[in-house]
């Protein structure tokens, strides 16, 4: 409902950017006070459309090349803006890796204008850590949106695809998303410059006010509530997974997936390990596996964050109680030490080669390919430092917590960290799924060899079947 309400109002905010964008463009039509939401909806279904299909076009005619264009336009407008950059990357400052992550960002955001729910928690941590890292200000997004929309409307241009409903979308999807971003990096600068600070008692007693706090009645009276509630507020009890298998007459194919009751594991997905050296004569199967693993992970994330948020407004809607939404969980595992010199990694990874000996750590993050990266606070993250992620975390215990009983599983290398983990995982009583064109390996051999060592231990489909049985009604 936050998320709903957050997003209704960026749609009717004034737009301070349009009367610069839109100067030389005719006025476009626009909702009467008097329409019903119904039109408003047709207008947010419109906005999608034009954005979606005119970013379609850029891709296939710019690529990255016009995220660099946006960053020399917005460095010459601008020059405090990469002052800021230069300042906190120092010499690592790369305007072509900028661009790039800036083009996916741009893809990403416009991919989810399809189910807005789930991209609000990312950009809500992305707003926080521009804040935090880089302090950007809310006027800051200003110049960002005049430079990116300048940038659209020059390559659009190109291909006679840009008109006033074309940058009547653009100008709503980016500030839908500069408010979401600048309104989270508010509140978390606001909160940091106030920890520490002395609370006087009138703030007290207004916090106080405006969370509802009274006096013992009050506490008595919700606790009676929240006691007579009817049970039947959670919606019919969903039997465990469990309790539905019959030994030695059900099947592992018989038990489909159950967004209540699923977790994503996706396996060593970062940049220090999606290398194959140049002369490999694997050179082919990596330039296939590697790009489609991805992407079909970067679909299995998007589809388990959606579902994550269809299943939390669905639980906010049926019950008054505290009981909090379970299943579809995205887990993150990825090779990093605890240590900055890796002596707590295994000894197999000591002797492993030096890539394994010394991993990414605590002052040189992993770092994580575009497309899958974690949501911090939102994903969970367990970093490991063995081959398979059930011997050194505490994931067992973390999705016992959840109430997850099925996993799905994605990632690299399939037979090795995959593998690995999804025998560990069988073992301890999960029912696993292998999403087998979302996992790589070094050779073809080894994807092979990888899948057939867990055969006997989990099912094994595409992406697109694990995203079927995972459709979940809104």
């Amino acid at each position: 409902v936050r998320c709903q309400v957050r997003w209704h109002a960026a749609l009717i905010i004034i737009l301070p950017l349009q009367s610069i964008i839109m100067s030389t463009m005719p006025p476009s039509s626009s909702l009467s006070p008097g329409s019903s939401a119904s039109d408003e909806a047709s207008l947010v279904e419109k906005h999608r459309i034009a954005v979606q299909s005119s970013w379609k076009l850029v891709e296939d005619g710019l690529g990255t090349d016009g995220t660099a264009l946006f960053y020399d336009r917005l460095f010459e407008s601008y020059p405090d803006v990469k002052s800021m950059f230069e300042s906190s990357l120092g010499g690592d400052f790369d305007v072509n890796e900028q661009a790039e992550k800036l083009f996916h960002t741009v893809g990403m955001a416009v991919d989810y204008l399809s189910d807005v729910q789930s991209i609000v928690p990312m950009l809500e941590d992305l707003g926080r850590k521009h804040a935090v890292a880089w302090n950007v200000k809310r006027e800051q997004y200003d110049a960002v949106g005049e430079c990116l929309i300048w940038t659209l409307k020059t390559s659009l241009q190109r291909q006679d695809a840009w008109n006033s409903d074309v940058a009547d979308a653009w100008v709503w999807a980016y500030q839908m998303i500069a408010k979401v971003m600048s309104d989270a990096g508010e509140k978390k600068a606001a909160t940091t410059a106030t920890m520490g600070r002395k609370v006087s008692f009138s703030e007290m007693k207004q916090v106080e006010s405006e969370s509802g706090a009274g006096g013992e009645d009050d506490k008595n009276q919700k606790a009676n509530e929240e006691t007579q509630a009817p049970a039947a507020a959670a919606g019919p009890l969903t039997p465990s997974i469990r309790s539905l298998i019959r030994a030695g007459i059900t099947h592992r194919d018989d038990i489909k997936l159950r967004p209540q009751s699923v977790a994503l594991l996706v396996v060593d997905v970062q940049k220090e390990l999606s290398t194959i050296e140049p002369d490999s004569p694997h050179m082919d199967y990596a330039m296939e596996a590697f790009p489609r693993m991805i992407s079909n992970a970067a679909r299995l994330v998007r589809k388990m964050r959606s579902n994550r948020a269809k299943l939390v407004r669905r639980m906010a809607g049926e019950t008054t109680t505290t009981t909090m939404a379970t299943g579809s969980e995205c887990v993150f595992t990825y090779c990093e030490a605890l240590t900055d010199d890796s002596r707590d990694v295994s000894l197999d990874y000591k002797l492993s080669g030096l890539l394994l000996a010394k991993l990414p750590c605590p002052s040189r993050p992993a770092q994580f390919v575009l497309g899958v990266e974690p949501v911090r606070g939102m994903d969970v993250c367990l970093p490991k430092t063995s081959c398979s992620v059930f011997q050194s975390t505490n994931i067992d215990y973390v999705l016992k917590n959840l109430g997850v009983e099925q996993i799905v599983v994605c990632g690299q290398p399939i037979d090795q960290s995959v593998e690995s983990a999804v025998r560990d995982a069988a073992d301890r009583g999960y029912l696993v799924t292998v999403a087998v064109d979302a996992c790589a390996a070094q050779s073809k051999a080894d994807h092979e060899r990888g899948m057939a060592g867990m055969r006997g231990f989990s099912r094994h489909l595409s992406t697109d079947e694990v995203i079927s049985e995972l459709t979940l009604e809104s």
